[in-house]
């Protein structure tokens, strides 16, 4: 390049003119140019290392929650599998044993010790799907969901009564007159609830008739019911038994005060 004052040869590092003398302005303005760019890059370098680091604190965050999450995969997965084998190797003891079984089933009938017979069954795994068509165990198949619905009910009433503080148990109140809907399902229309499919017939309604009278004495007992508001509660519609159910357990709460 040239200097502007006096033509003379001037390169762009030379801040005067080596022939004149005087300022080299295309020095000075890059100078300024290169001053600006320094600036500018060290602003960018200084953005790119604060995102890298906070990139990498979030890689390895991330990476700690994957490999956790993994592993939790891997435990259910594991578990699954040995809850597989245990359940298999249960049913197959079951069919093996059948004949006993079946009579420890019968006593709990003879009995009417419905709960009892459900925890059994659950125990044993009885109420497996596996054993539906089981041509020794498969009749106590409906039983056993009937039972086991059964077990439920009573079972909530329990931990309503025996509650030091009933009142703050909002699930149970709620969980009651569900319980004994579902009951009143199986029991009002057994057909419709498929426990004549491939079953005894006069087995299950055998168990229905001892459930009935169960559930009958359960909401008379502890629930307040008398013997035609427990004719009437068979006939109410899901919601309705909820909400007499609930008024019910109103009333207890409001004698024990």
């Amino acid at each position: 390049m040239n200097c502007t004052h006096c033509g003379a040869p001037i390169s762009l590092e030379e801040k005067f003119c080596p022939n004149c003398g005087q300022p080299n302005e295309a020095a000075a303005q890059h100078s300024r140019d290169m001053e600006n760019y320094k600036r500018e890059f060290e602003k960018t370098r200084s953005g790119v290392l604060a995102n890298l680091k906070a990139y990498k604190g979030i890689t390895a965050r991330l990476m700690i929650f994957l490999v956790a999450l993994v592993l939790m995969i891997i435990a259910f997965i594991a578990m699954n599998g040995v809850y597989e084998i245990h359940r298999n190797k249960m049913i197959k003891n079951a069919k093996a044993h059948s004949a006993e079984v079946s009579a420890t089933l019968e006593e709990y009938m003879e009995n009417k010790d419905y709960v009892m017979l459900a925890e059994y069954a659950e125990y044993n795994f009885l109420n497996s799907y596996k054993l539906k068509d089981d041509p020794n165990l498969g009749k106590y198949y409906p039983v056993i969901r009937v039972a086991t619905s059964y077990e439920y009910f009573y079972m909530d009433v329990m931990k309503f009564i025996t509650d030091e503080d009933p009142s703050a148990s909002t699930y149970i109140r709620t969980s009651i007159g569900t319980d004994a809907s579902e009951v009143y399902k199986y029991i009002n229309d057994p057909e419709g609830r498929y426990l004549y499919d491939g079953s005894d017939k006069e087995l299950v309604d055998s168990a229905l008739a001892d459930i009935e009278e169960l559930t009958d004495a359960v909401l008379i007992t502890y629930l307040g019911f008398d013997r035609s508001e427990v004719s009437e509660f068979k006939t109410l519609t899901d919601a309705k038994r909820a909400v007499v159910v609930e008024e019910k357990i109103d009333q207890i709460l409001s004698q024990s005060k």
